[in-house]
């Protein structure tokens, strides 16, 4: 039976900001490759930081260009497992940093610090990495030149703060392990992007000299940085887990006279495994996950007639979900992974499955299957997505296929495919097709 049978075309001519990307121009910044260990503090006072020249700041807001009105060093170093940067955020009136929020992720008009890395350099993709005063982390995955930003991502990295008379003070360590990148011989050029944000005077300060036309987050206007010495990884990361528990339940007898008391015991385990098959593909596999450690909902209050949109919270769907992106109008889209393991807005149990994403070549690919258990009238279920994307024309436009299919044990199946691309036509014109 075929429940859904769509193909949904839209086209609009979209007039968007847009700088030519000068990164290629740009001679690359050789970063300093560390002899001696670094404590991770936030004080930044060892000689090995002393021997670093800072990065040269624009103030990229309200003025721009203009001249930083506080003091601001920004140093990067390395090792062979590590990516190293400290932040001295100098303040003249240190009472007026500001802290609002202590939550991962968040940063209500809060004092900043944060980089951005381009690792592929492809000018496409990147990942942030960002604090505040308080030593809030936050980290998160940017697609499609800035377009599209998932602030779910986590991964693993480092970082301490200090606040005194003087301002206040960052450093970051972020493993290789984390990042995912290609080396030819040891050499890998990534793309930088560093920033601070004054929350009290609306300023933005950054490196490279970055024009505010467009969000600081786009890639194609970092600045090529190289590392010697560092080769991309394929570690495996195994997470098993084990859940346990004991309730007794009120029943009402069959007489309806009195309660006994039912005992439950309840037990689970499963497995989650990680696998980089090369530097840009990687495999996650489960075996009968429970999500426990997925961050909850923001709560929401719906005033209209449109149902809430939740984002996709589960770690497991997190890496590199932009390939997965088709959307449509508005939150319209082809496929959300929220809606494996939940139907009718009852959660339905995962068996297991697979999810290899990353570039095979030119091509951006992304495949998933899981598959759902039997829940009392609810079948046992098998989804399926398979999504191929490649640059055309140009570095700015791209074209792309996505085709889902979700098929039930009682032969019940929903198809669906579609085909979407954006092309930079000439100067600021984009069609979206």
């Amino acid at each position: 039976m075929i429940d859904l049978l769509k193909f949904h075309i839209a086209c609009v001519i979209l007039i968007l900001p847009f700088s030519l990307s000068v990164a290629d121009a740009q001679e690359p910044l050789r970063l300093t490759r560390l002899v001696e260990s670094i404590q991770i503090d936030g004080i930044s006072n060892e000689p090995e930081w002393q021997k670093i020249e800072p990065l040269p700041m624009t103030m990229n807001r309200p003025t721009y260009p203009g001249e930083p009105t506080e003091k601001t060093e920004i140093r990067l170093a390395y090792d062979k497992d590590y990516l190293y940067c400290a932040a001295r955020c100098y303040d003249s009136d240190p009472s007026g940093i500001r802290v609002n929020s202590l939550y991962r992720d968040r940063s209500s008009k809060d004092d900043k610090f944060g980089i951005i890395l381009d690792t592929f350099n492809d000018k496409n993709s990147a990942l942030s990495f960002w604090t505040t005063p308080a030593g809030v982390r936050g980290d998160e995955a940017i697609f499609n030149d800035g377009k599209t930003e998932n602030e779910n991502w986590n991964t693993y990295w480092d970082v301490a703060t200090i606040q005194n008379e003087e301002g206040w003070f960052v450093e970051m360590r972020i493993p290789f392990s984390s990042l995912s990148f290609q080396d030819e011989d040891g050499r890998v050029v990534m793309g930088l992007i560093a920033y601070r944000d004054i929350a009290r005077k609306n300023e933005r300060i950054v490196f490279p000299d970055l024009s505010p036309e467009r969000d600081i987050d786009t890639s194609s206007r970092a600045h090529p940085v190289v590392f010697n010495q560092i080769y991309s990884q394929k570690p495996v990361y195994f997470t098993p887990y084990v859940t346990g528990g004991f309730g007794q339940t009120p029943v009402l007898n069959d007489a309806e006279t009195a309660y006994h008391l039912k005992n439950e015991l309840a037990r689970n385990l499963g497995v989650d495994i990680k696998y980089n098959v090369t530097s840009n593909l990687t495999l996650d596999t489960t075996l009968n996950p429970d999500f426990a450690q997925a961050e909850a909902d923001d709560q929401q209050v719906n005033l209209s007639r449109f149902s809430l949109f939740f984002p996709e919270k589960r770690q497991f769907f997190q890496e590199r979900s932009g390939i997965f992106s088709f959307n449509f109008v508005g939150r319209d889209r082809l496929f959300h992974s929220r809606q494996i393991g939940i139907q009718d807005g009852e959660r339905v149990p995962i068996m297991g499955g697979a999810r290899l994403v990353g570039r095979v070549g030119n091509w951006d690919l992304g495949f998933l299957d899981m598959h759902t258990a039997r829940r009392e009238n609810i079948p046992r279920k098998n989804f399926g997505v398979l999504r191929l994307r490649r640059q055309v024309l140009n570095t700015d436009s791209y074209a792309g296929i996505m085709l889902t299919n979700r098929i039930d044990e009682e032969g019940n199946y929903n198809f669906a495919y579609g085909l979407d691309g954006i092309f930079r036509i000439f100067g600021k014109e984009y069609l979206t097709l």
